[in-house]
């Protein structure tokens, strides 16, 4: 749980800076950051959550079965 938490940390921050980057950059076009930024930030976040919400869900079955 640890290191998936970790791991989107890392991602999210790493994603956030090469947006503000981008956005702060004159040579780059800014309609084009959002249109690949936005779906690629809710795919990486959604696929952490989801693994970190398996996780708690395999412990929750993992205790009931004891």
């Amino acid at each position: 749980m640890i290191v998936a938490t970790a791991s989107l940390v890392a991602v999210v921050l790493a994603m956030c800076w090469m947006f503000i980057y981008a956005i702060l950059d004159p040579n780059v076009d800014d309609e084009k950051v959002f249109v690949i930024v936005g779906p690629a930030f809710q795919t990486i976040v959604g696929g952490f959550i989801g693994l970190i919400t398996g996780i708690q869900v395999g412990k929750n079955v993992e205790e009931d079965d004891d």
